[in-house]
Order: structure tokens, then sequence, then C-alpha cells
């Protein structure tokens, strides 16, 4: 009597708690007490239906068949009888059976995560890099209790990152088939029936048609609900399948393909007009598949993987270790995939190195040794120019402080974001810089790819133009391969122990695990670190990636040489360096390169002078690394992450600075106000100078030349 004295309160709209317990998943009793324990609250129930003759109509519709075995199958399946707008009912208690979808078709089942899996999955897709999901609010990590909630895609996804991806594939596919349609009828012959991998591939994109993505994406952007992951399915099913045929050319073998497409063009003797055309859609090409490869391939990989696998792969492992995968979900064959050729150029450029003798290394060592101390005036003069360039872009960040150790991270991970690892670098570390300045050029690289570079024959230049470019797509592995995936983790595990372990850095196994992440900092990145050996034997290195040190010199002497034969004008170039510099996506080195060059409509945003700032950039870095006098060897290594002052504890959090933006365009003022100032001085100089002379020719001063004098000094008083 006592239970049915009160009544719950009927307070939720019919259907209302169907969708929540949806979303919140199925719970076990435990939990469910725990749930209602910890938020509390009173007991409700939903409000009654109302039943109209509209209603009734569409159950019986429902309902009229023969059997009542065959209205069971209806119920369990999604018919158009069952399928109702926002206008008529939803979720709820009568059509609870009944298989929801917000698009038409039939729904694709996400793989099944574990929680480890579908935290890694949320994290990546909700992060600034990606941005594919709304971050979830408190209520909802609350009630999902490690579940994870409902897989939501982010509106402002769907509606303009999506839609700027199918822009960039129109371009791209507009410039390659109206080169096609430009080369000889021999050519496109070849391209439809040959089976070379260079014709097989510009055949793709010949008969690539973007109608079917655009609709997809129309359907998403019509609907009214929340758009779930499993909604996407169509569509990033359609982008990927001639993507994926694509992508193991990847950057370099593609622009080599257009550019031996456009060499096609010239054979077909049209007019200067249509000359221009073609290269202009070849540049306009290449342009668009950097992006593509750089932003849509890279950019949307998430949720092709959320698709595929209940495994998690960063990216680009994920296409290579999970292509079985992949193309049973892209209903396509091993046999669609195009695979490059090897590199004829390349294998014997390597064969050449492997015959190098010890002889001739040292004999080579010993030349650069003494051709460095003979330039050391002049080198040490271009590095203090070159860190003042980097101060100019990056004021207050410390380049011209590097002696005092300064902590870089708090100034820069605003601006790039860096993943959980460098947080943990201790300044007085030299990779510390070193892995600031990698990003730095990083940057500087977005704006060289696009620079129609020719091979520089001078000196022993060791790049030709698709080197180069080889070398411009893999630059981000020393950072995001080797440091962060590689280094990382072992950094990160003397962290903790050093957190729970007061003499960790002490003790035996301490001293093995920093010496042996100390081995691994001198092989890739510094070569004369010096540092407590703990043990004699070295840890296993992988050897796959070139070092960084010798990277570095090499680009440094490319950059070096097409600069000076620019400036001198010593031999002619096929190179337009006079061109306005272009950067795909704005970054934080192209925003203050604009600046500091006058802005947008500025003339001084050329190639040329992008290639003498990265050059700065380079000529820092390579005397950071490869220069046993530089401040990175001035001290021994020691303890690699970062401690607290006058302890051996880890220090985990950084306060990080937000005033990044307003010290740049301070000092951006201060140094156009002292421009203005010399100019001025400058100008009365000159005046002086005049006004001397005529009193020299005349006796007495020219009054056209001490009217102006007078101003301009009123002027500079008033200044």
């Amino acid at each position: 009597m006592e239970m049915n004295s009160k009544k719950p309160q009927a307070k939720y709209e019919p259907g209302e708690l169907q969708k929540t317990r949806q979303n919140l998943g199925q719970l076990e009793q435990e939990e469910a007490a725990f749930m209602i324990k910890r938020l509390g609250g009173e007991i409700g129930v939903e409000k009654p239906e109302v039943i109209t003759d509209e209603t009734l109509k569409k159950v019986r519709s429902v309902r009229k068949l023969p059997s009542s075995k065959k209205a069971g199958r209806v119920s369990r399946t999604k018919s158009p009888a069952a399928s109702f707008d926002s206008d008529g009912i939803s979720g709820g208690s009568i059509f609870s059976g009944a298989v929801q979808s917000g698009l038409p078709g039939k729904k694709y089942r996400l793989p099944v995560l574990t929680a480890r899996q579908r935290q890694l999955f949320d994290k990546l897709m909700i992060s600034s890099e990606y941005n594919i999901r709304p971050a979830p609010g408190f209520f909802a990590m609350l009630f999902s209790f490690g579940r994870g909630g409902p897989e939501r895609v982010s509106e402002s996804f769907i509606k303009n990152t999506l839609t700027a991806h199918i822009k960039h594939i129109d371009f791209f596919t507009e410039a390659v088939q109206a080169l096609i349609a430009a080369v000889p009828a021999s050519y496109r012959n070849k391209i439809n029936a040959e089976e070379d991998f260079s014709f097989r591939a510009l055949k793709i994109i010949n008969t690539w048609d973007t109608l079917p993505v655009k609709t997809e994406l129309a359907q998403l952007k019509k609907k009214t609900s929340w758009v779930m992951i499993e909604d996407t399915v169509p569509f990033i099913r359609e982008l990927y399948r001639p993507l994926i045929k694509l992508y193991f050319l990847g950057e370099m073998q593609m622009t080599r393909l257009i550019k031996t497409l456009y060499g096609w063009t010239t054979e077909a003797r049209a007019d200067k007009n249509q000359n221009m055309r073609n290269l202009n859609n070849a540049r306009q090409a290449a342009a668009e598949w950097l992006y593509i490869f750089g932003q849509v391939i890279k950019g949307l990989y998430p949720l092709l993987m959320r698709m595929c696998t209940p495994e998690y792969d960063v990216y680009p492992d994920f296409f290579s270790k999970r292509i079985s995968d992949i193309m049973p979900f892209l209903e396509i064959t091993k046999y669609d995939i195009i695979l490059p050729k090897k590199d004829k150029g390349e294998k014997e450029d390597s064969e050449k190195k492997e015959e190098k003798t010890a002889e001739e290394k040292a004999a080579e060592e010993k030349e650069a040794e003494e051709k460095a101390k003979a330039d050391a005036p002049a080198r040490q003069n271009l590095i203090l120019q070159s860190l003042g360039v980097l101060e100019k872009l990056f004021p207050e960040a410390g380049f011209t402080s590097l002696a005092e150790n300064p902590d870089m991270y708090p100034y820069f991970q605003p601006l790039y974001s860096f993943p959980e690892g460098f947080n943990f670098l201790a300044p007085q570390n030299p990779l510390h810089v070193t892995i600031v300045l990698l990003r730095i050029v990083e940057d500087f690289f977005q704006g060289c790819r696009h620079i129609p570079m020719g091979r520089a024959d001078v000196g022993n230049n060791p790049f030709e133009h698709d080197n180069l470019q080889k070398v411009f797509a893999g630059w981000t592995q020393y950072r995001e391969v080797i440091f962060d995936k590689i280094m990382v983790p072992n950094l990160k595990e003397c962290v903790n122990q050093a957190y729970t372990q007061n003499d960790f850095h002490t003790s035996r196994y301490g001293r093995r695990e920093i010496s042996n992440w100390l081995w691994q900092e001198k092989y890739y990145f510094h070569p004369h670190l010096t540092f407590e050996i703990a043990f004699i034997e070295r840890p296993r290195i992988d050897t796959g990636y070139t070092p960084l040190p010798e990277r570095i010199r090499g680009l440094v002497q490319l950059f070096s040489d097409m600069v000076r034969m620019a400036d001198a004008a010593e031999v002619s170039m096929p190179l337009n360096l006079s061109a306005i510099y272009h950067f795909d996506v704005e970054n934080s080195v192209s925003y203050r390169l604009n600046l500091l060059l006058g802005g947008g409509k500025s003339k001084e945003r050329t190639n040329l002078n992008l290639m003498k700032y990265t050059l700065c950039a380079l000529r820092v870095l390579d005397w950071w690394i490869n220069d046993k006098d530089s401040l990175a060897y001035k001290t021994a290594a020691s303890i690699p992450y970062r401690t607290a002052e006058g302890s051996s504890r880890p220090l985990l959090s950084v306060q990080l600075r937000s005033d990044q933006r307003d010290v740049f365009l301070r000092n951006l003022r201060i140094m156009h106000a002292v421009q203005k100032a010399e100019k001025q001085e400058e100008s009365l100089s000159a005046l002086h100078t005049a006004n001397a002379a005529a009193i020299d020719a005349a006796g007495e001063p020219d009054p056209r030349l001490s009217a102006p004098l007078e101003g301009e000094s009123a002027a500079l008083e008033k200044d």
C-alpha cells in the first residue's frame, strides 16, 4: 500500500528515456545502482503518447500483413512505412522495434572497440589536429563510465572541412584531365590501354568522377539530427576508393608523373597561350596533390580507421599495416592499387655511397674540418645573423640567449601543439632546441615545396629536384617518428620511474636507461653529445633513417649555392624565384613572414626571399647539431627529463605563454619605426650634402634645398 501511495511523476517526453538507454548502453545491476547513488534525483516516467488518426493509420500500415511471422520480420527491418520524418513518431514506445537511421539504406556496423582502443580513437578525433568530433561535455563523460558516448561528427567538420576537401579534389582532377586532353592522341591511347603504373594512374584520374562523393556529402548536410560516424560510411567509401589506389605513389612520384604529363603536352605543338595554360594546370595539379596527400588523406584517416579495424595505428603506419582491412571495406582488390617502380637513380646513388672506403671518408672529414677552421669568422657572423632572423620571427623565444638554456616549451607549445613527450624534455638538453628548429623548418618547407627548383650543378650537390621533394615530404619523420615514437616512450618510462623513486637517476637501472636514451639522441640528432657512459654496450639503433646531421649539412649546401647563384646571377637558372611564394595552409612561419616582408600585397614576398629565410633556419640547425663548438655541447648531458629547481624529481607541468602574437606585433611596430627613422635620417643627410654642394658652387644655399631641409628637421624633432 505504501509503495502504491506515491506514483512517479510523468516528466519526460515520449521516447526520451528510450534514447537515453540507447546512449548509455547495457549496464550491470551494480553499475546502475552506483549511478543512482552518485547522481540522486527523483524517479520519473514518460508522458502518455498522444494517439491521433494519422498515427493509427501508420500503425495499421505496418501491421497489415497476412501472418504474424512476416509482421515480425517487418518490425525488425526498415521499410518505407516504418520510416518517419520529424513530424511523425520517432524513438518512443510504439515503434521501438524499428531500426532507425538518419540516412537511407542499411546502416554499417562499426567494429567493436575495447575501452582502451575507444579512448585512443576518441582522443585522436577530438584533437585539434583533426577536429572530427566535438569535445564531450561533463555529463556525457560522467554517463559514459569509460564506455564512450555517441560517436558524433562535428557539424563544422561536415560543412566546412569536407566541403574544402572536395573542392581541392575537383581542382586536382580538372587540372590533370585538362593536361590529358592536351597531349597527343598516341599518349591518350596508351593511358587507356597500357598497364604501366604511370598510365594506370593517369587513367584513374582521368575517369575520376566526384559526383557520387558530392551526393553523399549533400546527404550528410541535409541530416537534421546528429551525424554519427556510421552515417559517414558511404561518403568515406566514395572518397577513399580512388585515393587509396594512388596513395602509394606518394608526393614525389605523383609530382614527377605530372611533370612527365606536362612534357607530353609540349609535343602537341600548341600555341603560346595553350602552352601557358598547360603549365598553369601542371602547377595547380602538383599543388593540389600536395594538399590532398597532406590534408585529405591524412586528415580523414581516423574515420577510415574507425570503420575498418578495431586496432589503433598512427599515420602513416595505418595504411601499410592495415591495407588488408582497408581493401575489403572499400570493395577493391590488390590489383587496383598502383605501386611505383623503384627509382633507378636512387638505387645507383645508394650503391655508390656504399662503395666509399673508410680512407675516403676520413680524407673528406679532414678536408671539411680544415675548411671549417678557415671559414670560422665568416661562418660565425652568418650564424649570428641567422639567429637574429629567428628572433625577429619569434621574438622573446630565446634564440639570441641560447647560452642561458631558455625554456622554449611555454612559447612554442601554443603555436605548434606538440604531442605529449616534448613537455618532459629538459631545456638543458640540446634536443629541446632541436625539436623546435625542426618544426620551424617544417613550416618553411611547406612553402619551399612549391618552388620550381632545378638542379644546382655547382660543387658537390647531393640533391636533385626529385630527391629534394622527397626530403620535404619525409622531413617530419625526424620529429614524428624518431622522437615521438622511438624516443618518447623511453623518456616517459624514465619520468614515471623517477616520479616514484627519488634515487632513480643514481640507481643501476636508472643510469642504464638514461644512458641508453642519450645514446639514441647522439646517433639520431647530436653526434658530438658527451655524457656519462653507464654501460659499455650500445643499445640497438634503427639504421633505416638518414641521420639528421648528414641530411641537414646537404640541405645547407644546396640552399646556399642556389641563393648565391640567384643573387650573383652567375648562371641562368630555370627558376622563377621572383614569383610570389605560396603556402597551401597558413602556418606560424608564413603568417610572420608575410608581415615582416610588408604584408599580403608586398612584392617582397618572393620565392627567393623565402629561400633566404629558410636558409637562416637551416644554418642555425646545422650549427647547433654539427658544430662541436656550438652552445649545444658546452656541457655534458645528464638527466634528459625536466626536473624541479634544486631537485631530481620530474616536473610534470609548465605554465604556457599566451602573448606570442602581441609580442611579435609589438616588435614589428618597433622595427618599422626604426626603419622609418633611418630612412628620414638618410634623406636628411642627402639634403645636407646637396646643400653643401650648392654652397660650394654658388656661394650661398639653394632656397629650393633649404626649405625641405627645414621641414625634414622639424619632422625629426617632432618624432
